[in-house]
């Protein structure tokens, strides 16, 4: 089986509800890289958090972490750049319109003398886009410094 279509039959695979979201946050994901770009990541944020929110909507955390791997898969299937940051706003966005309480969080580390940095989105201290021990992997800004102090006045 060609990789086109194995891509297919598991897109053919995931629910009607999923299928829309999958294809949702792949068309998102390249307005969230030019919004940061336009914008910058605190304005951008602001604007994020202006939009209406689903209070009636209750999420488990297995729902809110099979919606971060389908915001994951877009990621990895979109054309034209995409970061771990753009797809972390991504999906801090549709859990916040969905009325789910979220974290981003940024990270550094130094790996062989190269600063690294990365973003992911937390849940009630749980990660749900990224690997369980991302938190140990990575300083996260939020524990070093106030992440107020990164907001432009």
């Amino acid at each position: 089986m060609t990789r086109l279509a194995h891509h297919l039959a598991r897109f053919r695979a995931l629910s009607g509800a999923d299928q829309r979201t999958l294809l949702a946050a792949a068309a998102w994901m390249p307005l969230f890289w030019l919004g940061l770009r336009v914008f910058g990541l605190p304005r951008f944020q602001a604007r994020l958090q202006r939009c209406a929110v689903k209070r009636d909507v209750a999420m488990s955390l297995p729902d809110i972490q099979a919606l971060g791997e389908l915001v994951n898969i877009a990621a990895r299937h979109t054309l034209g750049p995409r970061t771990c940051l753009t797809r972390s706003l991504l999906l801090g966005w549709l859990l916040h319109r969905r009325g789910v309480e979220n974290d981003l969080r940024i990270g550094v580390r130094l790996t062989k003398g190269v600063l690294d940095a990365h973003a992911w989105v937390e849940c009630d201290g749980i990660p749900v886009n990224d690997q369980p021990d991302v938190g140990a992997q990575f300083a996260s800004f939020g524990d070093l410094v106030p992440m107020e102090a990164f907001h432009a006045p």
